[in-house]
């Protein structure tokens, strides 16, 4: 079977993915004019294509790894933009709190009651934007207490001597 141009940069890129022969069987069957690959096509496009395959998986890797989101200062300037956005919603259009209304009884007896309620999940959210920026920044570390071998008891910090004591004896004598 004879590929067109565009099958055929369609299906090496489609082996420069990784996939398999059923997988690009099921690519090219909603492809504009469908066509098939045998195990064998497709065993063909590797072996001939294999230097340009490895030379595209290093680009597209190092594209990957270069750009977007897999930068911190980019990830980090993308939060800092949302934290920039929350705290203007809460500062300048003064959604800290919220206008509110209650009804309270029936028909003529009703009488509804205005308050203002405290907006806690757009400031638990700006918060933990913030949180999110420190740990990229790497100001967050997050510390883990010691446990007994068994994992049922949790130490203080400041008992790690005790511990070091009773688990490894040989140490601290």
């Amino acid at each position: 079977m004879k590929l067109n141009k565009a099958q055929k940069k369609s299906v090496i890129s489609w082996i420069a993915e990784g996939l398999q022969s059923n997988e690009i069987n099921d690519r090219a069957a909603v492809f504009k004019q469908p066509f098939s690959m045998t195990k064998q096509h497709v065993d063909y496009y590797r072996k001939t294509r294999a230097s340009q395959m490895s030379a595209l998986k290093e680009v597209h890797e190092s594209d990957a790894i270069n750009t977007g989101l897999a930068l911190v200062a980019v990830r980090v300037q993308r939060l800092q933009r949302l934290a920039d956005m929350m705290w203007h919603d809460i500062e300048v259009k003064k959604m800290m709190w919220l206008e509110d209304k209650k009804g309270i009884g029936f028909g003529e007896a009703a009488e509804i009651y205005k308050f203002e309620k405290f907006n806690k999940a757009e400031v638990d959210a700006y918060r933990g934007v913030l949180d999110d920026i420190a740990k990229e920044v790497g100001d967050r570390v997050h510390k883990i207490a010691p446990t007994d071998p068994t994992g049922k008891i949790e130490y203080a910090a400041d008992a790690r001597e005790s511990i070091l004591g009773k688990l490894l004896p040989e140490l601290t004598e």
